[in-house]
């Protein structure tokens, strides 16, 4: 696979000391810079003359990582609110999906890229490490089916225990008992 160059000059940002990385990151989240040129003299007055050209590249790449971010976070939120009420597998399964979405499109952006299909002007993406994509998706199927399994076998525990409670509700155990104990067991298989 070949090796893409570096991109323009973005590289002088990524040596900065972290304090001094951490502080220009800080001022493309909050929006406090006013231009790349203004940025640039910083820089200089701080002892690290980058172009402001190499200011604006890194500026957009961060502003789009922010972006998927955001993006994600958004997305993961929605899907909580979907299903707060109902039981944390339906929860998974589909957080689950969006991320295997999310790889799928990686790679088929990837092959676009490979086959010089891509669309011009459309998000750029790193080379991609397809054993690495494959053993991720691999990784989540397998989370998924042992998450699935894991919540059949606690059904059938809780089935199981509920079926006790009423032998024993059969043989004497209170009424108000054996609700306080299928409570307790409703909880369980939430």
């Amino acid at each position: 696979m070949p090796i893409d160059p570096i991109p323009f000059k973005t590289w002088k940002i990524k040596k900065l000391p972290p304090d001094l990385k951490e502080q220009l990151d800080k001022m493309f989240t909050e929006g406090t810079l006013h231009s790349c040129r203004q940025l640039s003299k910083w820089l200089g007055d701080n002892g690290f003359e980058i172009s402001h050209a190499a200011i604006h590249k890194y500026g957009q790449k961060f502003e789009r990582r922010l972006d998927a971010i955001r993006l994600a976070t958004e997305q993961a939120r929605i899907v909580c609110e979907r299903f707060k009420d109902d039981d944390d597998e339906q929860m998974h399964g589909a957080l689950m999906r969006m991320v295997q979405t999310r790889l799928f499109e990686v790679l088929g952006s990837s092959n676009e890229r490979e086959k010089g299909t891509a669309k011009e002007g459309g998000a750029t993406i790193a080379p991609v490490n397809i054993t690495a994509l494959a053993r991720s998706v691999s990784g989540l199927a397998r989370a998924e089916t042992e998450h699935r399994k894991w919540a059949d076998r606690a059904r059938a525990g809780v089935a199981e225990a509920e079926k006790r409670v009423e032998e024993a509700r059969a043989k004497g155990l209170s009424p108000d008992a054996a609700d306080q104990i299928r409570a307790v067991l409703l909880e369980i298989e939430k």
